[in-house]
C-alpha cells in the first residue's frame, strides 16, 4: 500500500509538471501572437497615416510614351499631348549612382502593373519645361501615389528642398519613417543623396 501511494505521489508530480510546462507554452504563444497583432497594427497604422494624407487621385489616362530613364522622371501622352513629367515630393538616385538603376527598375514595374498608365496632378513647369506632377498607378484596382511607393520602398527619397510643391508631403514624410524603420532599400546602407551627388559632380567640374 505505502509503495503504491509512493508512485501515485510521482504520477501526480509529473502530470503537475506536464500541467506547468502546457501554461508555459499557452502563455509563450500568446505573447508571440500579442506582439506579431502589435506589429501588424503598426504596419497598418503606418499605412494608414500614408493613404490618409494623399492628395485626391486623378484618372490614370496618361500613357507612357517609353520606359522610364531614371526613378523621378517618366514621358506620357494624352489626346495627342506629350509631356515630360517630373516626379514632385521626391529624388531619386541618379543612373550612375548606386542603386539607380534598382531605383528605375522599380518605378517601371510600377508603371507596368498600372497598365503602362498613370494620372497626373500637375503642380507647375520647371526651368527644363518638365511638368512637375504628382503621379499615381493603379494596383489591384487601388488608385496609389507613385511617389509614396517609391520611398516605402526605399527606392527615393523625400525632397524636402521642394516640399511646397507637394500637396501629398505628410504622406512622403509618413512613408520615408516607414522605410527608415525597416531598413528598406536605400536606408540599407550609407548611400550620397542624389543632391549631394549632382551638386559634387557640378563643382568637380
Amino acid at each position: 500500500l505505502g509503495k503504491l501511494i509512493e508512485l501515485s505521489q510521482q504520477k501526480l508530480g509529473f502530470m503537475w509538471k506536464i500541467a506547468n510546462a502546457s501554461v508555459l507554452l499557452v502563455g509563450l504563444g500568446l505573447i508571440v501572437y500579442g506582439c506579431r497583432v502589435l506589429g501588424d497594427k503598426q504596419v497598418s497604422q503606418n499605412i494608414d497615416v500614408v493613404q490618409d494624407s494623399v492628395a485626391e487621385a486623378p484618372p490614370i489616362d496618361w500613357e507612357l510614351v517609353k520606359q522610364p530613364y531614371d526613378g523621378d522622371t517618366i514621358t506620357v501622352k494624352r489626346n495627342g499631348e506629350k509631356l515630360k513629367v517630373r516626379f514632385a515630393c521626391i529624388d531619386a538616385p541618379e543612373l550612375k549612382q548606386p542603386m539607380g538603376k534598382q531605383s528605375r527598375d522599380y518605378l517601371r514595374g510600377l508603371i507596368s502593373n498600372s497598365g503602362g498608365k498613370v494620372g497626373l496632378n500637375i503642380i507647375k513647369s520647371d526651368r527644363y519645361g518638365r511638368s512637375v506632377a504628382e503621379v499615381w498607378v493603379e494596383n489591384d484596382g487601388a488608385l496609389e501615389l507613385a511617389q509614396s511607393k517609391m520611398i516605402l520602398a526605399g527606392m527615393a527619397y523625400p525632397y524636402e528642398r521642394y516640399k511646397s510643391d507637394c500637396p501629398s508631403w505628410d504622406a512622403v514624410e509618413a512613408s520615408q519613417e516607414y522605410a527608415k524603420s525597416n531598413k528598406t532599400g536605400l536606408w540599407n546602407g550609407d548611400y550620397q543623396k542624389p543632391w549631394e551627388w549632382r551638386k559634387q559632380l557640378k563643382d568637380n567640374k
